[in-house]
């Protein structure tokens, strides 16, 4: 188990750091749907360090609550990507509106993988959570890599 561990950290570690290139004062002068939108995507990056913690606690209530809410993001992100909002200070890629039906498709993959990862919670199922973490992660991963400057 101890080595499955290390594994997840050492794991988790790379994810974060390819998500969390962003520079320190990126929203800095946003205004209006880029704001709102940057300040989303801070949330649910602090959603994705919260279920990496409480899966090394097993806290399983902790990291359904935390994928909850990056699931009801899903849900609603698609509308904090008006057309026109690509403009700096946002990293949004002019990629999103080039190619809306792929953006579309890398949204309703992290909206999948965070249900996945609410319910091997519920069933407090450890390798499936971390299974789905790792999922979701790529989720992210994927769609910063297409849709992100």
């Amino acid at each position: 188990m101890k080595i499955k561990n290390v594994i997840f950290y050492i794991s988790f570690l790379l994810i974060s750091s390819i998500v969390s290139i962003t520079p320190l004062l990126a929203n800095e002068g946003a205004q209006g749907v880029v704001k709102e939108r940057m300040d989303k995507f801070k949330i649910s990056k602090k959603m994705m360090q919260t279920i990496h913690k409480s899966i090394q606690n097993e806290d399983f209530e902790t990291i359904e609550k935390s994928a909850t809410t990056l699931y009801n993001w899903s849900k609603e992100m698609i509308k904090y990507f008006p057309e026109g909002s690509d403009g700096a200070p946002s990293e949004a890629s002019a990629d999103i509106w080039l190619d809306p039906e792929g953006f579309k498709k890398a949204v309703n993959n992290f909206e999948l993988a965070s249900l996945k990862l609410i319910n091997n919670s519920k069933e407090k199922d450890f390798d499936n959570t971390v299974d789905s973490f790792r999922s979701l992660a790529g989720t992210c991963k994927g769609c910063h890599q297409k849709f992100r400057n």
